[in-house]
């Protein structure tokens, strides 16, 4: 084996040539791509998952990574001479917190403020900088700032978010297959348009995964996560700070050995069945938890010369009425 010279085809790390098996893409990597996915605050992506601490008892189990790679597959693919917006995928989410947005709503967690703190270190910029990339151009194509296939402000479908739908579609089985999906879908300036058939597809997968994001499978853990790593950051065990710069794993551990949350984060992580979420508020609340569920991913699919109006797709009722699963959620174990 030692005298073989290709490195194996399913890899992360990024030699010449990045596949991305989710897209069925094979992406030749420029100089600065490589030094990038080597970098510490992009490797440890592979150590947070995608959707949260949902992978416990769900088979959402991808990896920030794996996302970050899919986004810059769709990004080259899509415009491969933009070189700019090739490194703005990479490190789109290189500021996300263990447990991707699980630990938001925590004070001081803010993964738009990691992102610009991590553009700005000293591993990054250099890297960026020697390359002949500007830090600043890259996080307005990160953050929106500048319309692009990446992110967009105006509420249509960009290739952040539908690299995010189309992972969970596999998952939960609406979707046969991606790469022929990719080949419906087209550029349309810095917009991705498509045709009727698959636009209302795409409805079903973006409504797909809001009912996942408001399902007690994805509410109830995420609940009881953030809890016991609150009581960490009250005792003073954890700070914001110190948290920015873990993975899920170690996170994971600290909450099994510490004696402020080692008895209920075992029965998070072993029993996650025993977690009630409800809409009613339970008639002893003391030990239940509040959840403030207050924004869904929602975007709409652009078709192609707009020969049928977006709100004409069948689907698009239902996108309406998801407004109804906002509200608050009560958390608590079942005694």
């Amino acid at each position: 084996m030692s005298g073989l010279n290709t490195g194996y085809i399913a890899q992360l790390m990024g030699g010449c040539e990045l596949w991305e098996p989710l897209w069925g893409l094979t992406t030749s990597l420029t100089e600065i791509e490589s030094c990038l996915l080597k970098s510490s605050p992009v490797r440890r992506l592979q150590f947070i998952h995608h959707s949260g601490v949902s992978y416990i008892n769900t088979h959402h189990v991808a990896t920030r990574l794996q996302h970050t790679i899919g986004v810059f597959s769709l990004v080259a693919y899509y415009c491969p001479d933009w070189y700019e917006l090739r490194v703005a995928a990479l490190l789109h989410d290189i500021g996300h917190y263990p447990f991707s947005h699980v630990l938001e709503q925590i004070e001081g967690c803010d993964h738009h403020k990691r992102t610009y703190e991590l553009l700005y270190s000293s591993e990054i910029s250099g890297i960026l900088i020697k390359y002949g990339f500007d830090p600043r151009i890259i996080l307005d194509l990160i953050e929106g700032t500048v319309t692009s296939p990446l992110r967009n402000k105006d509420n249509k479908i960009h290739l952040d978010h539908l690299d995010s739908w189309v992972r969970s579609a596999q998952i939960t089985g609406i979707l046969n297959s991606s790469t022929k999906l990719l080949s419906r879908l087209e550029l349309n300036g810095n917009y991705i348009s498509t045709d009727t058939e698959t636009a209302e597809t795409l409805l079903q997968f973006i409504i797909s995964e809001a009912k996942f994001h408001c399902s007690g499978e994805n509410i109830g853990p995420s609940a009881i996560l953030k809890y016991l790593v609150t009581q960490l950051i009250e005792q003073n065990v954890l700070s914001v700070e110190s948290i920015s710069e873990m993975t899920d794993a170690s996170l994971e551990s600290l909450l099994l050995r510490c004696e402020w949350t080692q008895e209920e984060a075992k029965r998070l992580f072993y029993s996650p069945h025993e977690i009630i979420v409800t809409r009613t508020q339970p008639k002893v609340s003391s030990n239940s938890h509040v959840v403030a569920f207050n924004k869904l991913y929602l975007s709409e699919p652009l078709i192609t010369n707009e020969r049928v109006p977006v709100n004409a797709l069948p689907s698009y009722s239902i996108l309406g009425e998801l407004s109804s699963v906002l509200g608050t959620y009560y958390v608590y174990w079942d005694e």
